[in-house]
């Protein structure tokens, strides 16, 4: 089984992290947030991972942002050196009106790129911005380069559509298919 433990500080907040690669998509969560708990259940369900994660202390963007620091990290421990894994993955999820596309390359090389907007500054009890803030901080961490794309109009549909796509995404290139390393350099 492939395990892993990431922990972060930002400001007055801090985060721990522990997931289980090869898991059953089980979640027990306590980011302070009922909504960003929901979107990291998403994650954890539809990529099969398990996630164990807290967050206390400090304002919310930075248990946002400690938190996806700390499970970026969790996520690359649990990784290790990539051997056998697919590398590569990408997914679509419609969500009623809304539609998130995700693809993910754990290429060791942290980048972000997001597309589109929110329209409202509060999603459920989160502040739309910390979506980007907590994508940013999982693949600096992580390791990993995320392109996302999304579009529709209720910003909670399009945020939930953005989590599930990036568990799918994860649950593909995650997935082990031989021994070595998918890489020219040898290395990821």
């Amino acid at each position: 089984m492939r395990k892993g433990k990431g922990g972060s500080k930002v400001g007055g907040a801090r985060a721990g992290v522990e997931v289980n690669v090869d898991g059953n998509g089980e979640a027990n969560l306590d980011s302070g947030s009922g909504f960003l708990d929901h979107m990291l259940q998403a994650l954890a369900r539809m990529s099969k991972i398990d996630i164990s994660a807290k967050a206390e202390g400090g304002i919310a963007v930075e248990r946002s942002r400690a938190l996806g620091l700390a499970l970026g990290g969790a996520l690359a421990a649990g990784l290790g050196e990539k051997r056998g894994i697919r590398r590569y993955g990408w997914a679509a999820v419609p969500m009623d009106e809304a539609l998130g596309e995700v693809a993910l390359d754990l290429s060791g090389r942290p980048y972000l790129v997001m597309k589109s907007e929110f329209e409202t500054e509060i999603i459920g009890d989160l502040e739309s911005q910390n979506v980007r803030r907590i994508l940013e901080a999982l693949t600096e961490e992580g390791l990993f380069t995320l392109h996302v794309r999304f579009d529709g109009e209720n910003d909670h549909h399009k945020a939930e559509s953005i989590f599930k796509a990036l568990g799918l995404a994860f649950k593909e290139a995650k997935r082990v298919e031989g021994t070595e390393i998918l890489s020219t350099k040898g290395v990821l």
